[in-house]
Parts: C-alpha cells; structure tokens; sequence
C-alpha cells in the first residue's frame, strides 16, 4: 500500500495560480527569481520534485523576504514524502504571509498543503507502526489536524475543490490513509459530487470517483473507464505538481481492475508501473505475486508475497488460486 505515496494528488489545489508572478518576486534577487522560477516549472511542468529542490535549496534567503519559496520547498518535500520537513516550510510560508497579505491566495495553498501533510504524516504513521494501537493513537491525532486545517481552508474557500477531496479521501478510507472512518461512504460521495460539478476535469476527484464505483458502486465497468480517462490526461501532462501521485495510485487502481477482471498479465504491467514508482510498495508486490500464482508461478508469486508482508506484515491478502 502506502508505499510512500500518497497521493492522492492532481488537481486539487489551484496551481494555475502560482504560474502567476507575486509581489514576493520583486523582493528576489535576480538568481533567486531565476531559480524560483525553474523550481516552479520543474514542480507544474516536468512534475520532478527532486529538481525543484536542486534549484531553491542554499537560495532560501536569511532571514527570508518572501513566502514562495518555503512554499515551493514545502511542495517538494511533500512530493518527496517528507512531512516533517514539508510542513516547516509550510509553517514559514504561513509566518511571513501573517506578515503581508498581499498574496491572500498563497496563504490559502499553505494551509492546504499543510492539511495534506499531516495525512501523510498519518499515513506513514499507519503504514510503519509497530502495533495497531500505536498506529491509531499516531495517525489519529494527525489526521485530525489535516481535517482541521481543511476546514479553515473552506471557511476561507467554501468551493476549494482541494479540501473537499482531501475530506472526501479521509471518509472513504483511501488506501494510503488509515482506516480510522470507515463506514461514513455517504460523506465521501457527496464531497466528490461536488467537487465535479466545480470541477469536472478534475482528476482528482475522477480518481476518487473511481474508486467509490469500483468498492463501494459495483460498478467495476465505470471505474475501469473512469481510470483510463484519468491516465489519458495524466500522459497530456494535466494536473498539478501532485500528477506525481496520482500517476502511481492510477496505476495501482488499474492492476486491482486488471486482477478483477482475472487479466493477470495487464495487472502485472500495472503492478511493476506502480512499483518502479514505489519500490517499497507491500500491497503491489502481494498482487503481483498472487497474479503470478495464478499463471502457474507458484514459486516466484511466493517470493513476492513474503517480500511484501516483510514489508507489511498487515498487508492485504489478495485471492489466490
């Protein structure tokens, strides 16, 4: 599962507005502006965290001037799934725009990519405990800061479709947060509804939408097509920074389907995308390895399900012949 992923991510943050220049790029120097400016495009365009990070890091000025560039590493280390790190940048952007308020909007996306590190936070709580009671008290108390912070965001925003899907993940339960609302469906589906009639190219919510047809609808069919769509715009380059992790959930979404639909070999080629992605992903190795079973390679399906409850020994049981 969680293999450090996360991700829900796509784009369920109004990125378009930091292609915008802010008042903060008058405070750079001229290095400092190029250099934010790069970082931009390497996090919206080539989607590549770890070059965003390459052009920001010693640039960051002391004390600093503007609010964009911790901002700008707080999105990177997300991507990079380090919350903690993510969300002292996050709290610096938030401390300098308490300053000037002359950028309300990067204000708002501070506090919301504060919401979803915290549930990652949660999420890696869960995904690493040493106990399920360990678990819960860890991912617990972060994930009921992230549902605090995304409602400040909608107090601020009421039609911020990022919030909305991040609450919609939680009370679905999405595989890369802790099982801690299971059972509250009828929430998450309304969330998702409305973020599509705000928004209805956005990938996030088609994602999500997916997997509400796929477990919760009966409608595997929907969800089959639902997903190809959203990979389809995902190869065009839409979506936001977080592509990056919407890219290997889609992945993983269509290796359950393929194994559902007992097309092994489709849900192998899913299972390795996802993998080549997130190698430490315990829930794409016990797929793989049951999908192999069920093409007669019992000894190798064998390695990869061991392989994956070393790496989770909670992870998922998939069906095998």
């Amino acid at each position: 599962m969680m293999a450090r992923a996360v991700p829900a991510s796509c784009a369920w943050l109004l990125c378009w507005a930091l292609g915008l220049a802010t008042p903060a790029d008058a405070r750079h120097t001229k290095p400092h502006q190029e250099a934010v400016q790069a970082a931009r495009s390497a996090l919206f365009d080539r989607k590549d965290p770890g070059l965003a990070l390459r052009h920001l890091e010693g640039m960051w000025m002391n004390p600093p001037t503007d609010s964009e560039t911790p901002y700008l590493l707080g999105l990177a280390h997300f991507l990079l799934y380090d919350p903690d790190r993510a969300l002292s940048m996050f709290d610096a952007c938030l401390s300098l725009e308490g300053r000037d308020q002359s950028v309300p909007q990067q204000r708002l996306d501070c506090l919301y990519w504060s919401a979803r590190a915290y549930s990652l936070k949660a999420a890696l709580a869960w995904f690493y405990r040493h106990s399920i009671l360990d678990g819960v008290f860890k991912s617990r108390r972060a994930i009921m800061v992230a549902l605090d912070l995304y409602e400040q965001v909608l107090a601020q925003a009421p039609e911020h479709v990022g919030a909305l899907l991040g609450q919609a993940e939680y009370y679905m339960a999405a595989p890369y947060l802790p099982p801690l609302a299971y059972g509250d469906v009828d929430k998450a589906r309304s969330f998702v509804a409305r973020a599509l009639a705000l928004e209805r190219d956005n990938l996030q919510a088609h994602y999500l939408q997916a997997r509400l047809d796929l477990y919760y609808n009966g409608r595997r069919d929907l969800a089959r097509s639902r997903l190809v769509t959203v990979r389809q715009l995902l190869d065009r380059g839409v979506g936001g920074a977080d592509a990056v992790l919407l890219r290997r959930w889609v992945d993983f979404a269509q290796a359950e389907v393929a194994f559902l639909d007992q097309d092994f070999p489709a849900a192998i080629a899913y299972a390795d995308a996802y993998l080549s992605q997130v190698p430490d992903g315990a829930d794409g190795y016990a797929l793989k390895g049951a999908c192999l079973k069920f093409l007669g390679q019992q000894e190798a399906g064998e390695v990869l399900i061991k392989k994956a409850r070393e790496l989770n020994p909670l992870v998922r049981r998939y069906r095998e012949p």
